[in-house]
């Protein structure tokens, strides 16, 4: 099934399971529409919600075949992975032998007697993708040969066999006796871009996967999907530190349709971990809108397993067509035993996807106010898409009673915060969803640090501005416009508390279209004037990127933002 097959239409207040894509109402019955509001359709491109597949590394390693690989996609179907969503077979280390064919071609191990064409036929026959990988080196990580220098010649062999995706390593050797790798960002970049280009230029279209170890800024145009962490291994304590790391910088402002972070593959049904710590594996890679790259053996699953892998509603969050990466809201108790709130807004009228996240070694209550949910102080519809079963409503706060090393996960159905009527600051608005590198966003003043209303006034140019958003690229901030608005204007730049510190780029969306990229700025420039049409935009995306210089003192600020609507 193909993962932009169906969608939940923002006019939809439905809490009845939903299909692996998300399916359901797309708001065209007019009993189900919202007024002023409609859906936003799936982007376009290879990956407008997060892929879904297999890739044979953490169960196989390199003891890997045709006929493995064969095997493994005919038990995506029989067990009904691929109708949920996924469609990925992916080959990893080891296909190919330590030395080129004689033309300088890729060349398979003869455990791929008929080579790769003949294993993508039989994938596709089954109605899946194929994906292989290879290395930006001379060598990849289990020394078999690299893509330096042939990359040309690599796609090319990859196009012809009918090849998907390809997961991109970063394992160049300084020393090969050591294993000692050579990490020059600028290096990396450059060969990131070469094999970019080459993917883009051929007459098929290849899922780039940049696994690059960390997030890199460049990386973002390069590809579909980047990783973020380091690999994982099935341990609880893993799983906790690339959660971290993949939310850690900001970088969900950087995640949307064809564009997502990649805390690596999941571990789920490896047997190094409870059920319990599975079933929350899986719920905060759904919640981050991360690929849900499955790494078991499927053909010999467990039925708890299964049920976690082919959870449709927990999927559904995952692909949701909005795209949005999942952040936390709410954060207590002492290391090692936090209790979380992360949510996730969803493209139908007042949902909010929820992860209650225990850390603890005993069960607990977690709760949260529906208000930190960007929803009003109304009554909310709860469901539990584990227990796949409606709870009863509530008004002014979810609970619920979280295992140890667990998630309880919600959908939640409120009201959403009220669109924008006549000339309006965009401080004073609520918004639906906020990233943010440093801290929360703030109103009305700049960001200081990593607590809320520790700024100073916004000053950008020598400007002092008494009504903007502070932030600290990179950010992303989502406003509901419902279409009733003309015009988003705003004075921009580095805050003058970076002194002549800091570089960044703001961006301006209206919904899945770009309306304003700007200069890059810095911190000693005066502030840029944006004025953008707005008309027919039911979400405002204001985004802020890093410039020239990483993250390093990149403080900025929306002075003034103002729009203009309809009454």
């Amino acid at each position: 099934m193909e993962a932009n097959d169906s969608h939940v239409g923002e006019g939809s207040t439905s809490t009845e399971g939903t299909d692996a894509a998300g399916s359901g109402s797309e708001g065209g019955d007019a009993e189900n529409r919202v007024e002023g509001e409609f859906p936003a359709p799936f982007a376009e491109g290879l990956a407008p919600t997060p892929p879904m597949g297999w890739n044979s590394w953490n169960n196989f390693g390199c003891n890997t075949s045709a006929e493995q690989i064969k095997s493994v996609a005919d038990a995506m179907v029989a067990s009904g992975m691929a109708d949920v969503g996924y469609q990925y077979i992916n080959i990893d280390d080891c296909w190919n032998e330590a030395v080129r064919e004689e033309n300088g071609g890729p060349n398979p191990t003869t455990a791929f007697p008929a080579g790769i064409e003949d294993v993508a036929n039989h994938v596709h026959g089954l109605g899946l993708k194929l994906g292989i990988y290879s290395d930006r080196g001379a060598e990849t990580c289990a020394r078999r040969h690299g893509s330096r220098g042939f990359v040309d010649v690599d796609v090319q062999a990859y196009a012809a066999w009918g090849v998907d995706y390809l997961k991109y390593d970063n394992c160049d050797y300084i020393n090969p006796d050591t294993f000692e790798h050579n990490l020059d960002e600028t290096l990396m970049r450059d060969e990131y871009t070469l094999m970019s280009e080459a993917l883009r230029s051929v007459d098929r279209g290849i899922v780039f996967s940049v696994c690059a170890w960390r997030f890199y800024e460049w990386a973002a145009p390069l590809g579909q999907l980047w990783r973020t962490t380091g690999d994982i291994t099935d341990t609880w304590a893993s799983i906790v530190a690339n959660i971290g790391t993949n939310s850690g910088l900001g970088q969900a402002a950087y995640a949307g349709p064809n564009q997502w972070n990649d805390p690596d593959m999941l571990e789920v049904g490896r047997t190094g971990m409870t059920d319990t710590e599975y079933r929350a594996h899986f719920s905060m890679w759904a919640i981050m809108a991360a690929p849900l790259i499955a790494g078991n053996d499927v053909r010999s699953m467990t039925d708890a397993t299964k049920a976690i892998l082919t959870n449709a509603e927990v999927i559904a969050v995952d692909q949701d067509a909005l795209g949005l990466q999942g952040v936390e809201i709410q954060q207590d108790g002492e290391s090692g035993s936090e209790r979380s709130v992360w949510v996730k807004p969803l493209n139908e009228h007042g949902a909010r996807a929820v992860a209650f996240l225990n850390l603890g070694p005993e069960a607990t209550e977690i709760a949260v106010d529906v208000t930190k949910l960007a929803l009003q102080d109304t009554e909310v519809i709860v469901r539990d898409l584990w227990a796949h079963e409606d709870l009863a409503s509530v008004r002014g706060t979810v609970a619920a009673q979280v295992p140890s090393h667990g998630v309880v996960m919600l959908k939640v159905v409120g009201e959403e915060p009220p669109i924008p009527r006549g000339e309006m600051d965009v401080s004073d608005l609520t918004w639906v969803y906020s990233a943010n590198r440093l801290g929360p966003v703030e109103l009305d003043s700049a960001v200081g640090g990593g607590g809320a209303s520790d700024g100073m006034p916004i000053t950008i140019g020598g400007t002092v501005f008494d009504k903007g958003l502070g932030v600290a690229a990179p950010s992303l901030i989502v406003y509901r416009l419902g279409a009733n608005c003309s015009r988003f204007t705003a004075e921009v730049g580095v805050d003058g508390q970076a002194a002549t510190g800091g570089s960044v780029e703001f961006e301006v969306w209206g919904d899945n279209t770009r309306l304003h990229d700007g200069a890059v700025l810095a911190g000693s420039t005066m502030a840029e004037r944006i004025d953008v049409d707005v008309t027919g935009v039911y979400r405002l995306k204001l985004k802020v990127t890093n410039g020239l210089n990483g993250n390093a003192r990149d403080f900025s600020s929306w002075g003034h933002p103002r729009l203009v609507c309809a009454d």
